[in-house]
């Protein structure tokens, strides 16, 4: 892992969560159910990163999106196991 990789992660996470509050205001303020809002916001944005690359960053752009969505997957795959 290069030195700017854990400033990047921390960024990038707390960019997710200050968004994510955002997202969830809107949503409120609309009168819609947050969760679907951002889950609708989130596939609008992971779409238009994926337009966005250049065509030889593609395939690596969507296996780490992939991967991300697979991480949410086992964790909470986890936490059923878990409470079962």
């Amino acid at each position: 892992m290069i030195d700017a990789e854990p400033h990047a992660g921390a960024l990038v996470a707390a960019c997710a969560k200050e968004v994510s509050s955002h997202i969830f205001a809107y949503a409120r303020d609309a009168g819609l159910d947050p969760p679907s809002f951002l889950l609708s916001v989130s596939a609008v944005l992971a779409s238009s990163a994926l337009a966005a690359q250049p065509e030889e960053q593609l395939p690596v752009a969507s296996r780490h999106l992939q991967d991300a969505l697979q991480l949410v997957h086992c964790l909470r795959g986890g936490e059923s196991a878990a409470n079962a």
